[in-house]
């Protein structure tokens, strides 16, 4: 399901809306300079620029002759504080600003801008100042794209493709339940990734780092949609990735899941930041849990019978540990993440008996590495 319009690049509403705003003054045909899909040019923005005559600002045009249907991203960088515009004509096609850089601030930021062209003939490529009293050079980057092709997503795939609009759509065909891994990379847009179907509502801002996006989740088999957009209101290139890892048949993707004492439990955390597990007890029991992960920071919660208790890193580094004197009686047992991560952990349920004192049954690495060292540690004592 990809429901970009047939024509991506053209918007003819917003070209009513905003062709009055960039409206370029006269000289914008006749001894243009052309710009060759591919190559870069130079230029600088001065009071001696051609004049937008709407708002007092300047602007350099440049001719590109495209067939139809070609694509092309645009990249304006250098120390302007600058907009690109495309027009077919009086008709503006395509327009861009630094957005969610550092516009506001009157800092000059790198604008990209991907456009399509709706048919052959020569467009204008409009390098505009953002106000009366921007002025500075510029370098105009042009490279040719080639469109995504439409076909489902799958594991283990990734496209490459140019927002255009506020939001597009890609089908995820998932054929394998698994760990998902769904990115959205890009150097000039503060991606943004949605993720639904089958029970499952995620949304994901900077959770790839860079101002890219990615959302982690297991996924059962079926279709998923995958909304993909900028919150800076940009267009331009990004790569789409999805990623699967397998994972073992005993993994609670659940919540109810019931813990057994004296096991380790894997589980994965949900959209919400969190995992909950049963527990229930015919008898007074002194237990310990564990919750372990490599890629979050966990946190247990358990509630029950007289029981409201709650630890962060009280196990190995950022581990999470409660030790606790249990009466019979049902119990949940929750481990969540910090800033609602997902992940994948390990939860230990452990038996102390009477005695307080790691059991032998232990998993834990880091606590028999403590205790191999400090028996080698005595003997060498001893001698």
């Amino acid at each position: 399901m990809n429901t970009r319009p047939a024509r991506l690049f053209t918007a003819i509403s917003l070209a009513l809306a905003l062709a009055a705003c960039h409206k370029l003054g006269s000289g914008a045909g006749d001894g243009t300079p052309g710009l060759a899909v591919g190559s870069s040019v130079t230029g600088e923005i001065t009071s001696s620029s051609r004049l937008n005559y709407n708002d007092g600002s300047r602007h350099q045009g440049y001719k590109v002759t495209l067939k139809n249907g070609e694509a092309i991203a645009l990249e304006l960088g250098g120390s302007l504080n600058g907009q690109l515009s495309v027009f077919d004509g009086q008709t503006l096609l395509a327009t861009a600003s630094a957005r969610g850089q550092d516009a506001e601030s009157g800092n000059a930021g790198t604008v990209s801008l991907a456009f399509r062209a709706p048919k052959d003939g020569t467009y204008l490529v409009a390098v505009n100042s953002a106000g009366a009293d921007a002025f500075g050079p510029f370098k105009l980057d042009s490279s040719s794209v080639t469109p995504y092709d439409g076909k489902p997503l799958v594991a283990d795939s990734e496209a490459i493709d140019w927002l255009v609009g506020e939001k597009q759509d890609y089908t995820l065909k998932v054929d394998k339940a698994g760990i998902y891994t769904i990115s959205m990379e890009s150097g000039g847009l503060d991606t943004y990734l949605h993720l639904s179907g089958r029970n499952t509502d995620i949304e994901d801002d900077d959770g790839g780092g860079n101002l890219n996006a990615r959302i982690r989740a297991y996924l059962e088999p079926g279709d998923y949609s995958i909304g993909a957009s900028a919150l800076n209101g940009g267009t331009g290139s990004f790569k789409l990735r999805v990623g699967l890892t397998p994972v073992d048949k005993g993994l609670a993707t659940r919540d109810g899941t019931a813990l057994a004492i004296g096991q380790t439990t894997p589980g994965m955390i949900d959209s919400r930041g969190r995992r909950s597990f049963a527990l229930t007890l015919d008898g007074t029991r002194q237990l310990q849990f564990d919750a372990i992960a490599d890629n979050f920071d966990p946190v247990l919660h358990v509630t029950g019978p007289g029981i409201d208790a709650e630890d962060d890193d009280g196990g190995d580094g950022t581990n999470a540990r409660l030790t606790l004197r249990m009466g019979p009686g049902r119990y949940t047992v929750a481990v969540s993440s910090l800033g609602s991560q997902q992940g994948v952990f390990e939860l230990e349920t452990t038996d102390l008996g009477t005695d307080a004192a790691t059991p032998a049954n232990s998993n834990r690495k880091g606590e028999a590495e403590a205790a191999a060292a400090a028996a080698e540690a005595a003997a060498v004592e001893a001698d």
